[in-house]
């Protein structure tokens, strides 16, 4: 569910600018704000990061050897260091049951296409009847469940004030550049709040769009917020932020597909996914030492 809210602060009116017209302005065909990745992969995740296949039953396989840096082709695959693992499946930030994997193909390639290896999941007996909803998995005993509330779930007057906090927290965020999208609404297209963390977190999705029909433009906002719980009066602050901007048929779409508690030290990490017309590229959010950090960002596979 996507929630319309305006932005809490407006910046002044540019000069000349009618309020019934939106000026055409000149942008690149896409700009990109995107912090580098901290480091390698984190080793506390395990072998691989799995990310749901075309059935529950299967999953792509995503190597952490194939970074945004590393073409699919670069490295050779050992599916035998795969076959037999456990995996922790998890939906949002709920863990949803386990699996082994029985058996692992191949990268596949062609002349314009490349695609992540697939494991066949064989689910435990106990969790054979609820295995029908999972989005990412690691190897079993990485990464812990974590609650989450969904915008959408939650009732009415709460999801509109959520909205509202992240509405005010994206107009305030810095690197406001492109002066096409100011004053226009905030679209909250996904947002999930944790329960019994300190700080609590919020990570969001937000976007604002020019409907114009020749030249449809987005703006895109990954937004990581907290607070502390232990004060009343404490308001959300933003401690993380992405800032995409492009035609709206070709921006790169940027998604939170899970979010858990990751290593011994159970770290908050999230779990997003990019897609654009390269392909499908995954990435690690992770709060290190207090930081929230770009850990590790996948290659990109598709056609």
């Amino acid at each position: 569910m996507s929630v319309l809210v305006a932005a809490c602060e407006r910046p002044e009116p540019v000069p000349g600018r009618k309020d019934t017209t939106i000026p055409v302005v000149p942008l690149p065909e896409s700009t990109v704000a995107l912090p580098a990745p901290a480091s390698a992969w984190d080793s506390a995740a395990g072998p691989a990061l799995f990310i749901v296949g075309p059935t529950p039953f299967e999953a792509a396989v995503i190597l952490p050897a194939y970074t945004d840096s590393a073409s699919l082709d670069s490295t050779p695959l050992d599916a035998a260091l795969l076959r037999t693992v456990k995996v922790d499946l998890f939906a949002g930030g709920k863990r949803a049951g386990a699996a082994s994997i029985t058996a692992v193909t191949s990268l596949a390639h062609s002349d314009s296409c490349t695609s992540w290896p697939n494991a066949k999941l064989l689910p435990t007996v106990a969790d054979s009847t609820v295995f029908q909803s999972w989005s990412v998995a690691f190897q079993a005993g990485q990464a812990a469940e974590i609650a989450l509330d969904s915008i959408e779930s939650l009732p009415s007057a709460d999801s509109s004030r959520l909205a509202a906090d992240i509405a005010r927290l994206a107009s305030a965020l810095p690197g406001d550049t492109a002066a096409l999208f100011r004053g226009l609404p905030f679209v909250v297209k996904k947002a999930w709040r944790t329960r019994g963390l300190a700080p609590q977190a919020l990570a969001a999705i937000i976007v604002r769009n020019v409907n114009q029909e020749a030249n449809p433009r987005q703006e895109q906002i990954v937004l990581i917020a907290e607070r502390d719980t232990t004060v009343a009066s404490s308001r959300y602050a933003p401690v993380y932020q992405e800032r995409t901007t492009g035609l709206e048929e070709t921006i790169e779409a940027t998604d939170l597909i899970g979010m858990v508690l990751l290593g011994r030290d159970q770290r908050p990490t999230i779990v997003i996914a990019r897609d654009s017309f390269g392909g499908s590229s995954y990435a690690l959010l992770e709060r290190i030492s207090g930081v929230w950090k770009l850990r590790w960002a996948s290659a990109y596979a598709g056609c």
